[in-house]
């Protein structure tokens, strides 16, 4: 197995302890001695501490925005809104401090991130914003979506997705794959508009 680079080390070393401590209390000198890096080296990786931190933020926006591209341009809402929530569900399954210091720091980027870092920050959430409420106003046109507030949903799918990698961990009885299907299962029951009953004749009940 190939040995992790001091860089990659250091990343995943400040993810854990911003995942611990927060942000604003995670030190640079705490970092290096938990790598075994003196801080001059520490800082040939990375100039400061914010550096680490936009870093982290951008590489899960950039991963997330990958991911849209993965959703079907065509086919029903329902089928695209299912691969939405299936391929983000993988995703924060499996990279758990990133994913947990993404939500985590993200009030907080205007306190501890440059204004040029910030905007380009919220420029790509808006990206995927957009294209999420798009998808929900599509569904609730087509009569496939319950006609709720396109936001709600969206942050409801969000808050789901912040939280799922403080709780999951891949254990016998509960799979990656089994938590995928579960949770796009629970987000669609919730978000699609149930068939109209039929009544004892077996016409549709308007």
């Amino acid at each position: 197995m190939p040995k992790m680079s001091r860089r990659a080390d250091v990343r995943a070393t400040a993810a854990r302890l911003f995942r611990e401590y927060g942000y604003s209390s995670a030190t640079m000198d705490q970092l290096a001695d938990e790598v075994g890096l003196n801080k001059g080296t520490l800082y040939h990786y990375y100039p400061a501490k914010s550096a680490i931190l936009y870093e982290l933020l951008s590489d899960q926006l950039d991963v997330t925005l990958g991911l849209l591209a993965e959703v079907p341009a065509h086919g029903s809402p329902s089928e695209r809104l299912r691969t939405f929530v299936q391929r983000q569900v993988e995703h924060v399954a499996g990279a758990q401090d990133e994913v947990v210091v993404f939500f985590q720091e993200l009030p907080w980027i205007d306190k501890n991130l440059a204004p040029p870092q910030v905007a380009d920050l919220r420029k790509r959430i808006e990206v995927y914003r957009t294209f999420a409420l798009r998808l929900l106003d599509e569904g609730i046109a087509a009569g496939e979506f319950r006609p709720l507030d396109a936001g709600m949903i969206h942050y409801s799918v969000v808050g789901i997705l912040a939280y799922l990698p403080v709780w999951f961990r891949a254990r016998s009885g509960r799979t990656k794959a089994s938590l995928v299907s579960e949770l796009a299962d629970f987000v669609m029951s919730g978000v699609t508009l149930a068939p109209a009953p039929a009544d004892v004749t077996g016409n549709i009940s308007r």
